[in-house]
C-alpha cells in the first residue's frame, strides 16, 4: 500500500502547496513556517499580515513559560500591540478544558476588543478554544504549536465537550502556523508522545471511512485519504527518534501532524483521520467528565492505545468468510429499537442527560429488523470486495504496538489505569456516541462486537 518513506524535505513541499492553495483566504492556512528558529519569523510575518490589529495571545500557564511570554516580549520589540491571556481551569477542575463556557468567554473578550488578532500558544486545548471564538465571530486566528501532540492546527474542525458529551464540530483552520521545533522538542514527552499516536490512527480511520463508503454510500475522496500515506511510513521509521525527542523525529512528527490536519480540511469531515478508535478516546473523557474525574490521559494517547485494539478487532473483521456473514441473525439481533430503551444500562458512568444525547446519535445510524437484514445481505453478497478493499489499506496490529513501544508511549489500556473490564466494556460500546457509521458498527450488526472486544484487551493485558 504505501510508497518508501519520503524526506522531511518533501513534506515540507506539500504542506507549501497546500497553503498555496488557500489563495489569501484568512480562514484558511495559507502560511506555515516548521524549524527552529520558526517563532523568530512571526512578528514581521504579523506586521505585514495584520499591521493595525492588537495581538491576543492565549495561553495557558504551562504554553506562557513554553512560548507565550518569550513571544509577547518579541512582539512588543517589534511595535505590535499584543496583550497575553492566560486561561486557567474551570472551578472544581485540575486542567484547562475546551467547553461551550470557557469558548463563550474568550468569544466575549475578543468582541469587546477593538481590532483584536488571536494567536493560540499552545496545544490541542488552547487551539481549539481560540479556534471556536474566533470562528464564531468571523475572525482569522493564527496558531503556536508548543506541542505535536494533535492534528488540529490545520484541521478545519474542532473537538469540544458541549452537553456532556464530546462533539467535533465545523470552525476554520488557523491562517498561519509558526512551529518551533525547539519548543516542541522541550515539551514534556508525553506530549509529542500524544500525537505520535494519533497519528496511528490514519489506516484504521481511513478503514472505517471506506467501509462507510461501502456499506452506506458516505462520500469517499481518494485525494485526502492517500495525502498522508508516504509521511506516514516516514513517521514509523522514526518512531525510535521521536521516543527520544530528536530533531529528525520531532520534526517528522510536526510536519506530519500539521499533513494531517489537511485531510481534514480538504475531506470537509474528520473521518480521514478519526474513525471508531477516536471514538474510544472521546468516550472515556466523556465518562470521567460526568464522574468529575480527572482524564485518563491525553486524547493522543488514548488514541494510540485505542488505535492497537482497533488494528486487532479488524483484522477479525477481514478473516471472516462469506459464510460467516448472516443477515438473518442480524435481523433477529436488532428486531427493533427497543433495545434503545434499555440504553443506560450499557452507561453506566455516563449520567442520564448525556445518555439521552447518546441515545439520539445512536439512533440516527442504527438499522433494525427488514432494513439491517438487507443491509447485511448486501454485504454478504459484496463480501469479497469489501474485505479486499479493507485488506489494501491496513497495517498489522503487530507494527502498531511495536511503534508504540520504540516511540515510549502507553501500549495498553491499564498503562493509563484503565481496568480490563472497563475497556472491553468501551470498545463494545463507544460506537453509540457518534452518528457515523464506523467497523464497530459492522462488527456489532454481524455480532462478533463483543466477543471480539474482550478477545482483543485479554490479548493486550495478557
Amino acid at each position: 500500500m504505501y510508497a518508501a518513506p519520503v524526506s522531511d524535505a518533501a513534506i515540507d513541499r506539500s504542506l507549501t502547496e497546500l497553503t498555496a492553495e488557500a489563495g489569501g483566504d484568512p480562514r484558511k492556512t495559507r502560511h506555515i513556517i516548521v524549524g527552529a528558529d520558526a517563532l523568530a519569523e512571526m512578528p514581521r510575518w504579523l506586521q505585514q499580515a495584520h499591521p493595525s490589529r492588537r495581538d491576543v495571545l492565549v495561553c495557558d500557564a504551562h504554553t506562557a513559560a513554553a512560548a507565550g511570554r518569550s513571544l509577547h516580549r518579541a512582539l512588543h520589540m517589534e511595535g505590535r500591540n499584543a496583550d497575553l491571556v492566560v486561561l486557567d481551569p474551570q472551578p472544581g477542575e485540575d486542567h484547562l478544558v475546551c467547553d461551550d463556557a470557557v469558548i463563550d468567554a474568550l468569544q466575549q473578550r475578543l468582541s469587546g476588543m477593538s481590532q483584536p488578532n488571536a494567536i493560540a500558544v499552545g496545544a490541542g486545548t488552547v487551539n481549539d478554544i481560540v479556534k471556536m471564538a474566533t470562528f464564531r465571530l468571523g475572525l482569522p486566528y493564527q496558531c503556536v504549536p508548543t506541542a505535536a501532540s494533535m492534528n488540529g492546527y490545520t484541521s478545519a474542525i474542532a473537538a469540544v465537550l458541549s452537553r456532556g458529551v464530546k462533539r467535533t464540530l465545523p470552525a476554520q483552520q488557523a491562517e498561519a502556523v509558526f512551529a518551533d521545533i525547539g519548543v516542541i522538542r522541550r515539551a514534556p514527552e508525553h506530549l509529542n508522545q500524544a500525537g505520535f499516536g494519533d497519528l496511528l490512527s490514519k489506516p484504521y480511520s481511513n478503514a472505517d471511512w471506506l467501509l462507510s463508503h461501502l456499506v452506506r454510500g458516505v462520500p469517499y475522496e481518494e485525494r485526502p485519504a492517500r495525502l498522508l500515506d508516504e509521511a506516514y511510513d516516514a513517521l514509523l521509521d522514526r518512531a525510535a527518534a521521536v521516543g527520544a525527542a530528536e530533531a529528525a523525529g520531532i520534526g517528522t512528527l510536526t510536519r506530519t501532524i500539521l499533513l494531517s490536519g489537511f485531510t481534514m480540511a480538504i475531506a470537509g469531515t474528520s473521518a480521514p483521520a478519526s474513525g471508531g478508535e477516536h471514538l474510544v478516546s472521546h468516550y472515556w473523557d466523556m465518562e470521567q467528565h460526568c464522574r468529575g474525574l480527572p482524564l485518563f490521559g491525553l486524547h493522543g494517547t488514548q488514541v494510540g492505545i485505542a488505535t492497537r485494539l482497533s488494528a486487532m478487532l479488524f483484522e477479525k473483521l477481514v478473516a471472516l468468510e462469506k459464510s460467516d456473514i448472516d443477515p438473518d441473525a442480524a435481523q433477529r439481533r436488532f428486531p427493533d429499537p427497543a433495545w434503545l430503551d434499555e440504553l443506560a444500562a450499557r452507561h453506566p458512568r455516563l449520567t442520564a442527560p448525556v445518555v439521552e444525547e447518546v441515545r439520539e446519535q445512536i439512533a440516527t445510524k442504527q438499522r433494525h429488523g427488514a432494513a439491517l437484514r438487507d443491509e447485511i445481505a448486501s454485504v454478504r453478497a459484496r463480501w469479497s470486495e469489501i474485505r479486499g478493499t479493507l485488506q489494501s489499506v491496513l497495517i498489522p496490529s503487530a507494527r502498531m504496538a511495536q511503534v508504540l513501544q520504540l516511540a515510549g508511549a502507553p501500549a495498553r489500556p491499564s498503562d493509563i489505569g484503565v481496568g480490563h473490564l472497563h475497556a472491553t466494556q468501551t470498545l463494545q460500546v463507544c460506537r453509540h456516541i457518534r452518528g457515523r457509521y464506523v467497523g464497530f458498527d459492522l462488527m456489532a450488526d454481524l455480532g462478533f462486537l463483543d466477543a471480539w472486544a474482550e478477545h482483543a484487551v485479554a490479548e493486550i493485558e495478557g
